[in-house]
């Protein structure tokens, strides 16, 4: 009698542990595959890419068969990069010793993102030229996916919009040229302690 309520007791505790909020909570983690996939995409493109890579390429509005590297294989500033097809992202590593990341890609909404992580380069991104400067190289490097001209006529003539999101601690510029606001356009500053983020980006809806 005591062996039966003794593993009536046990199984009773099972049941009960199974249903509990730690048990709920450890089964929400996050696993190391997407907090790597967090950190190896633009941030401005990581939050979504979660649910994207999920859905059918069958449910896809954009082709993803046409979603490769083949956009930065004749671009020699470049061929130092490695191409991550699943998250449809390229890293290069500058030679500062720093990062460069592009994203492009989508299957809802088609993207195409370049993002410095300055770690090593010196440079005082607090200044909006030296910004300026980086974005219309990368820009002119991928002119078949960035509209360069339009983007350059637009910083130069400063038909800009400036934003600051506090809660991201990010500077944004929009552009004010209806062309590029059709394509969301915008550029993003994080000037951190240990590391600098610059980003260009559109996304096509």
């Amino acid at each position: 009698m005591r062996l039966h309520n003794t593993l009536w007791l046990l199984l009773v505790g099972l049941v009960i542990s199974c249903n509990s909020p730690i048990a709920e909570h450890q089964n929400s983690i996050p696993t190391d595959s997407t907090v790597k996939q967090a950190e190896t995409m633009p941030n401005n493109v990581a939050s979504s890419a979660g649910s994207s890579y999920e859905e059918s390429m069958d449910d896809c509005i954009f082709d993803q068969e046409t979603q490769t590297d083949e956009f930065l294989k004749n671009v020699s500033e470049l061929n130092n990069y490695s191409w991550d097809n699943d998250k449809r992202t390229a890293t290069v590593i500058l030679e500062t010793g720093d990062t460069l990341l592009i994203y492009r890609g989508g299957c809802n909404h088609f993207s195409v993102a370049a993002e410095f992580r300055f770690r090593k380069d010196k440079t005082d991104y607090s200044r909006w030229s030296n910004v300026y400067e980086k974005v219309l190289w990368i820009a002119n490097l991928l002119d078949k996916e960035f509209d360069y001209n339009e983007l350059k006529q637009a910083i130069n003539s400063k038909n800009l919009t400036y934003k600051r999101l506090e809660e991201t601690e990010t500077d944004e510029v929009l552009f004010n040229d209806p062309s590029l606001q059709e394509q969301n356009y915008k550029i993003e500053r994080k000037l951190g302690p240990t590391a600098q983020i610059i980003s260009l980006s559109y996304t096509i809806n």
